[in-house]
């Protein structure tokens, strides 16, 4: 692949994905080809090289910013792997439980009850419920 490893918010990114999500998220870069490295690149650099490695909240903080947005926005794709990552990132059980049902009066009954049901589900798949 042609990703810029000179880049530093690339490395960056590449740690950054390292730490919230193990080993296998970075391996996944390594099966970019040429359709999808755009992408890989671009979420590499920008979402995790440039937004999360920056000061003023902590990674616990984004993590469950990132979930409630998720979740409100109804992607219910990656709610659990959000979940598991702000467990990863310093997060609670009762954080979740908070922020998805203040998320749930915003977002409406009916997402919330999914995504409840996708936290419960990725904590149990970890041992956090």
């Amino acid at each position: 692949m042609s990703f810029k490893t000179d880049d530093p918010s690339f490395e960056a990114g590449k740690e950054m994905r390292r730490k919230l999500f193990g080993e296998a998220a970075v391996a996944r870069l390594e099966e970019a080809d040429d359709f999808n490295e755009p992408l890989e690149d671009y979420v590499t650099r920008a979402c995790f090289g440039e937004t999360w490695t920056r000061p003023g909240l902590t990674l616990r903080e984004r993590s469950l910013i990132t979930l409630a947005v998720v979740a409100a926005l109804n992607r219910h794709t990656p709610v659990k792997r959000l979940t598991k990552m702000a467990i990863t990132c310093g997060a609670t059980k009762d954080d979740i439980k908070e922020t998805i049902l203040q998320t749930t009066m915003y977002m409406g009954i009916a997402g919330g009850v999914e995504t409840w049901a996708l936290c419960a589900e990725a904590l149990k798949e970890i041992d956090a419920y």
